[in-house]
């Protein structure tokens, strides 16, 4: 009954706390228990007006009372803030973000490090893993001379859902265009190195990582393997160059399960109206996504693709027994037939399959061409596994038995 007095006129405070402090422990023989308590009613210790009493009651009970560190250099409310702040910056989980503040005595920017570490070593395990799900990006820079294309994929649908992922395919999708294509190849593309060492653009949730870093930081967050595959850039920087740009089955602005952009330009170089170009290329965006064509034209089919299907034609009328003039006309007309079926330009258009792409594009406006195209599918090309779930669960009993 008498403590709570004892420790008031030696401590100070509010009479009522230092009583519910020394109340809130089975025994009041640990004054550090009591400080501690003490401090958790909000009364920081380093603030207590004579520390040196505490210490010699503590010292008189024989327990040690050294001050609580944690509680002289900052108070609960300041932590919570700044674990509050820091999975707002990288939506890590809580467990996470607690982790890494106090592995660095809650240094704010140590603990960003310290995360994206984590974040690295959390993605290289899951690295193995197959990721076919995901999303495509588009975007096109404020002047509409720059396009740009990204695949991020993820191992479920459900996560290519996730606030995190979309904020990701965005932000790589802007970077991108930002990047301006010094390091693409001639139909764009650029490589997978340059693509994850590009940096991410300014108000992005990583700030100051390449697209490789930011999609790591994202698979630690999310839990699941998550990468940057593959990415185009496209420029209208002549006279006369148009971009157009198409979405498919979009689940945010900018972000579907393909994606398409295309470029037309005037035959001659001469100046085009910028909406109605930009409407055509649009739909021949739309069309492309629809049929998805392999080359732009006959004359972009590389050599030994052309080789490989004359070979084919070529086999398929071996011994028919016909004049080798008979023959040549055969093969052409069929070779024309396979132009129609991988060329964008000579292929039936979707919205008016009386003609062609290219004549509806010549119609449309007189003298413009499809003068480049460049389109992803999520997943395409990626072997996934197809598992036989009944076997799976025989052969998990097994092994529990």
């Amino acid at each position: 009954r008498t403590a709570p007095s004892r420790l008031y006129r030696r401590v100070g405070g509010i009479r009522t706390r230092v009583t519910m402090a020394l109340v809130s422990r089975v025994s009041c023989r640990s004054t550090r228990a009591a400080c501690d308590a003490f401090a958790a009613f909000g009364k920081r210790f380093a603030s207590v007006p004579n520390p040196a009493a505490v210490a010699a009651i503590g010292a008189s009970r024989g327990v040690s009372c050294s001050a609580p560190t944690h509680f002289a250099q900052r108070d609960k409310a300041t932590e919570l803030a700044m674990i509050k702040d820091l999975r707002e910056k990288t939506g890590a989980p809580l467990m996470d973000v607690t982790k890494a503040l106090k592995a660095v005595e809650f240094d704010l920017e140590g603990a960003y490090a310290e995360l994206r570490k984590r974040g690295l070593a959390a993605a290289s395990k899951k690295a193995g893993r197959v990721a076919a799900e995901g999303l495509i990006g588009v975007s096109v820079s404020e002047c509409g001379q720059h396009a740009g294309l990204v695949e991020v994929n993820a191992e479920t649908d459900f996560v290519s859902r996730n606030e995190l992922f979309l904020a990701l395919v965005e932000d790589a999708a802007r970077a991108v265009v930002e990047s301006r294509g010094d390091a693409c190849n001639e139909h764009g593309e650029i490589g997978l190195e340059t693509l994850e060492n590009i940096a991410m653009p300014a108000g992005a949730k990583t700030k100051g990582a390449t697209l490789a870093e930011a999609a790591a930081a994202t698979a630690a967050s999310l839990r699941e393997n998550i990468k940057v595959r593959r990415a185009y850039i496209m420029t209208a920087s002549g006279a006369g160059e148009v971009l157009g740009h198409y979405v498919h089955g979009a689940v945010a602005p900018g972000a579907g399960r393909q994606g398409c952009v295309v470029k037309v330009a005037s035959r001659d170089g001469g100046a085009v109206s910028k909406e109605i170009a930009t409407a055509l290329a649009n739909k021949v965006a739309m069309h492309t996504v629809a049929v998805a064509p392999r080359f732009l034209d006959p004359g972009s089919i590389p050599g030994d693709v052309l080789a490989g299907e004359m070979a084919i034609l070529r086999s398929q009328t071996d011994g028919a027994g016909k004049p080798e003039n008979v023959v040549e006309k055969i093969i052409t007309g069929r070779l024309r037939k396979f132009h129609e079926e991988v060329c964008l330009v000579k292929q039936k258009f979707v919205m008016d399959d009386t003609q062609t792409v290219e004549q509806f594009v010549e119609g449309s406006v007189g003298g413009l061409l499809v003068t480049k195209f460049a389109r992803l599918k999520v997943g395409e090309g990626i072997e996934v596994e197809v598992k036989d779930f009944a076997a799976e669960v025989a052969a998990t009993v097994a092994e529990s038995q």
